[in-house]
């Protein structure tokens, strides 16, 4: 197992034992603080260029939004991630390589990301950079445990297959204001409250909710700005990174570590089943996923981001639970639960659009 610096920005030692304990809230609160102010700053910065550059998402009718706004916000709130954990990461090195190998994948994206908001690049390049990136992910499931040929080729296309699956879902739900900065925000608290303290899970994931919360400043609806491609891609294969070094760190199963996500990962895949059943292309620009009908059909952006966020906070206190035959329980009971409440939504949303398109008998 990779063994990640014993103490979040500080290398291995007393730092971790006596008084030094003390000393660890304090970093977890400068480490988000840090990425918070990191993020409001750069952000605005990200939105000064794009609004020079034109760089801006203009109303169309399968967006959901009524104005030209400014997109790339991401790259400020990645860029702020990055600043805050990679310091640590190099006091902590040579242990940390794996995942510093990582982090310039999550760059790779991030650029195929910012070259698509400026001018678009086609889908099956995007997808290619996106695979070819996921590959630096590898040393940090595989090494340093010897494992025979066949499982871990299969072990690495599964790893694969989930950043690129992941970069997507985030960038087919960053439809709205709000919705994928609120995810970010609970998935890094999760992280944070549920790895070890002064571990880099817990640092990483301080990091990431200091800077969603800096994004939310410019990006809570009405939103001044989008996070483009160049966030949202990348910010799906932060998620993954995240998530396994919790796995690494705590050796929480995979089903426990993503739980949070499971809201915007079912209305994302029920979408793309849909869409594939009628034969719709599934790459084309569309507004027939859950939150965006909710939000475009009274409920606004602030309440739908809300909703899904609420069902993050469910699904990671569930997680955050002692193992145990009751928290298996309760887990399965959450993604039921969830998976019936987009269903008794979409049929509300059937029968509003029925309504609607009844013709009604002339007054006598």
């Amino acid at each position: 197992m990779i063994s990640p610096p014993a103490s979040w920005g500080r290398r291995n030692g007393g730092a971790t034992k006596g008084p030094g304990n003390r000393l660890m809230p304090s970093i977890a609160v400068l480490t988000f603080i840090a990425a918070f102010v990191a993020s409001i700053s750069l952000v605005g910065l990200v939105r000064q260029y794009a609004l020079r550059r034109d760089v801006l998402d203009h109303p169309g009718e399968r967006s959901s939004h009524s104005s030209p706004t400014p997109r790339g916000g991401g790259a400020g709130l990645l860029a702020a991630w990055l600043l805050v954990i990679i310091p640590s990461l190099l006091r902590g090195f040579p242990g940390s390589w794996p995942l510093l190998a990582t982090l310039a994948g999550v760059v790779i994206v991030a650029l195929i990301g910012w070259i698509d908001d400026h001018g678009g690049l086609a889908v099956r390049l995007r997808l290619v950079a996106h695979a070819a990136a996921a590959c630096t992910l590898l040393p940090l499931v595989l090494l340093p445990v010897v494992i025979p040929a066949w499982p871990a080729a299969a072990a690495a296309a599964w790893w694969i297959f989930c950043v690129v699956a992941a970069a997507n879902v985030v960038n087919f739900m960053d439809g709205i204001d709000g919705i994928i900065g609120l995810t970010a925000l609970v998935y890094g608290v999760f992280a944070a409250a549920v790895g070890g303290m002064g571990g880099a899970a817990s640092g990483s994931g301080l990091a990431l909710a200091g800077a969603a919360a800096g994004f939310l400043f410019w990006n809570w609806s009405p939103a001044r700005i989008f996070l483009g491609d160049v966030g949202s891609s990348a910010i799906g294969f932060v998620f993954v990174v995240v998530g396994v070094l919790l796995m690494r760190e705590t050796g929480r199963g995979i089903v426990m570590t993503f739980l949070p996500l499971w809201p915007i990962v079912l209305d994302a895949s029920a979408t793309l089943i849909t869409r594939w059943r009628r034969g719709e292309p599934l790459t084309q620009a569309h507004r027939s996923h859950l939150y965006q009908r909710l939000a475009n059909g009274g409920w606004g952006h602030a309440r739908v981001s809300l909703l899904f966020a609420s069902g993050a906070v469910i699904g990671a206190a569930i997680s955050a639970m002692p193992a145990g035959t009751t928290r298996m329980i309760m887990a399965v009971m959450y993604l039921v639960v969830t998976l019936a409440a987009g269903v008794a939504l979409e049929r509300r949303l059937q029968d509003r659009i029925a309504d609607r398109e009844v013709p009604r008998s002339p007054s006598p």
